[in-house]
This record gives C-alpha cells, structure tokens and sequence, in this order.
C-alpha cells in the first residue's frame, strides 16, 4: 500500500442479546456483583488522593483489591480503575463548570468494560468469558445488521445487564482507504430538511430531504409529556416519561439515519466531499422566544453530522467542517450579506432570490479553502438555483410503523418549498 494514501480509522459498535443457561446467570450476577464494589473502592480511592492518573490509582488500589478478589482474573481489576477514573475525571469537569453537583456514587453497576483479549473471545454465534468459575461460553443470535461487520477488526466490548437480560456491545474498527473526491457535497441540517448542494467543476446540483416527520414527532410527545406532569406524580410520572422519552428518541433517530443514509448513497453515487458547519456553542447562539428555542434545542444537529460523517467515511470520504457564519445571510451571486426573512432568501443588491436552505448548503460547499472560488460564473450560478431540485420526503406509514422515502422533482427559482 502507497505511503502516500490518506487512511481512515472507523469504529462502530454493534449489540446482542446474550442467550446465558440459568448456571451462566448466577454466575454473570455474581460477577456484575463483584465489578461493582471493584469500581466502587477504585472510586473511593481516587477521591480521597485526588488522582487521575492511570498509574498512580492502580498502584494505590490494585494489591488490596488483587489480595481480595483472588479468584477473578486480575483483568477486571485493570478495566475496574479504568472505569473508575472515567467517572471521576467526568466529576471533576461537572464541578468545576457547576461547583454544586454531588460526588458519585457506585452501588450497582450495569456495565463491565472488557477491553482486553484476556477477558473474553468473541465468536460470531458466542462469547466466551473469563469469570471466578473459569471459562464459560455463551451463546446470542447474529442478526442481520451485524453482519456487515463479518471483516472488522475487534476492539473492545462491553457486558451490559438491563431488567434482567444480559446484552453484549461490541466495538469493531475497520480501515478505510479515502478517495479523492470529485467535488463537495455542502450539507445545511434545518428543523424540517437537509438541504444538498452537489458542486463540481462543470455542474450543481440540489437536493431537499425533507424530516418533518421528525418534528411532528417531537411535538406529539412534547404534549404526551406535558399532560403526563399535570395529570400523574411520583412512580408513575417517572415511568410513563422514561417509556415515552424513550419512544420519541427511537423514532426520531430512525428517520435520522434513513436520512443520513441516503446522504452518504449521495456522497458514493457523485464522488464528491460532504461539507458540514462547525456547531460550536450552538445552543448559546439559539436565542428566540420560549417556544421557537425549544423547538431548535430539541432538534439533534451534531446527532445528524455523526450520523452522516461515520457514514460517509464507510464510502471513503471524510467530512470537512468549516465555519457557520453567514451561511444564510450571504449571497452566491454577488457576496451581498442579507437579513434573513422567511424560507425565501432575497438578495436586497442583485435581486437574486431562492430557497434560502438550499442557498446556506452552496455557501457551505463554497467555503471549503480546497475548492478556492465557485466553481461556476454568477449566470451560471443563478441558472443552476432555478434547475430541478430532488425532494426525498421520508414518511412514516402509520399502518404499519416502516419508513419509506418518496422523491419527486421541482422547479425552484423563488417559491417557498422545493
């Protein structure tokens, strides 16, 4: 392989239900039982010295609790300290940015890290498990999506224990050689669209996706939950919210990643460079009435670029951030900077005017420093805003509960809608 190819590291993580015999569940509770109380005293541990060094805690703690937990193999006592720091370091950083929050506290944990080879052995169809009572060997179901981490590397898991099922997340790495692109896709997230400018060298093209689905989603459970906290208390509040938060966020990040699937087909089918807005401090800069800043701090805007980026980077192009401002204030045609007013962008100069979305995703894909100047004159660019534009509307068919994207083609000089 050439010295000179640009390397891509993906890691993703993929669950299975574990299928343990009833011996094997007494066992894995026992083993939950004593992670916890090995965390717990690294925990303890770290406070009191006011450690976050790695080494310093496991010469510390890690002869007491090897001398305590001598039957266990001494791997979780590493994984333990690991796990430990990570939530004081966490502590630490809430403390400093909010000086009231309480200090943590271990008393039974769901989760077992099994970073190391010498912990466990994944099989596809089983996982076997160094415990106190030696090797046991546990069998879960390969399912579909899985499979498409047949020639992944292994890097990690983790045995994870939620209302009584035992569950295990395995992370998978995989190397990807990047392409060299063609063009650059500019990518603009809304409340109800992502908006595409494909730009190339010769030619643009538009493309609207439309996820109000999304929204609407979020507003019904928005109402669900407000009449949840006027008409309940207590156990049952607290139950119905988690059920309904929890449905919400599933549904919502459905039509997310059927939408950020069909822009990485984009980014493969064009051979062109997905380009996002950096979305530092993006929540201080919402500053709207009541109703509009709850409504855009509940859109997932970086959900959606991670969505698109590690996706995009399974084709082989991996994404560029570049700056936010004025995105949809500037004019493509003349560089005019103008207020926004509404879905249609008007430029008070030239008198240019268009989707003010799909405006936003051109000035994205423009400000890539690789690409230099547009890459076609102002008439051409003008000509290119009143072309076709690909509507993909992603539904949910209430019927039956399945995602199904419908495309159609518009004109769009200067109406509203694309």
């Amino acid at each position: 392989m050439s010295s000179s190819l640009l390397l891509n590291v993906l890691n993703e993580t993929c669950k299975f239900r574990l299928e343990p015999e009833e011996r094997q569940v007494a066992i894995l509770e026992e083993l939950f039982r004593a992670y916890s109380e090995m965390v717990k005293a690294c925990l303890d541990k770290a406070m009191h010295l006011g450690v976050t060094s790695r080494k310093r805690l496991h010469e510390a703690a890690y002869k007491e609790l090897r001398a305590k937990y001598l039957e266990y193999p001494s791997h979780y006592i590493y994984t333990a300290i690991t796990q430990a720091l990570a939530i004081f370091k966490s502590y630490r950083g809430l403390f400093r940015k909010r000086n009231v929050i309480s200090p943590p506290r271990v008393e039974s944990l769901n989760t077992i890290l099994l970073d190391d080879t010498h912990l466990f052995w994944f099989g596809w169809g089983s996982l076997k498990l160094a415990t106190h009572r030696g090797h046991i060997v546990i069998p879960f179901k390969v399912h579909e999506h899985s499979k498409k981490f047949l020639n992944w590397q292994v890097k990690g898991s983790r045995l994870v224990r939620r209302k009584g099922n035992f569950f295990l997340h395995v992370t998978f790495r995989k190397i990807v050689e990047e392409k060299k692109p063609e063009g650059v896709l500019g990518i603009d997230v809304n409340e109800k669209s992502i908006d595409l400018a494909v730009v190339k060298p010769d030619s643009v093209m538009f493309i609207k996706i439309d996820v109000s689905e999304a929204k609407y989603i979020r507003d019904r459970y928005f109402k669900k939950r407000k009449n949840i906290q006027s008409k309940t208390s207590g156990e049952m509040k607290a139950k119905l919210l988690t059920k309904y938060s929890g449905r919400e966020r599933s549904r919502v990040s459905d039509i997310l990643h059927r939408a950020s699937k069909i822009v990485a087909s984009i980014v493969a089918k064009e051979n062109v460079k997905p380009v996002m807005e950096k979305l530092t401090n993006i929540r201080e800069r919402i500053q709207y009435g009541r109703k509009m800043n709850r409504r855009l701090h509940s859109m997932p805007f970086r959900k959606v670029q991670s969505y698109i980026a590690y996706k995009s980077m399974e084709q082989g192009f991996k994404p560029e951030h570049v700056k936010a401002r004025n995105t949809s204030r500037t004019c493509p045609i003349c560089g005019e900077l103008n207020k926004p007013n509404g879905y249609v962008f008007k430029c008070r100069a030239c008198g240019f005017q268009a989707d003010r979305h799909l405006v936003a995703a051109w000035n994205i894909a423009a400000k890539l420093s690789m690409w230099g100047a547009l890459p076609l004159p102002p008439k051409a660019a003008h000509e290119a805003f009143k072309a076709e534009v690909e509507r993909i509307v992603i539904k949910l068919l209430s019927d039956n509960g399945c995602l199904i994207a419908q495309r159609t083609y518009r004109t769009c000089p200067s109406s509203r809608i694309c």
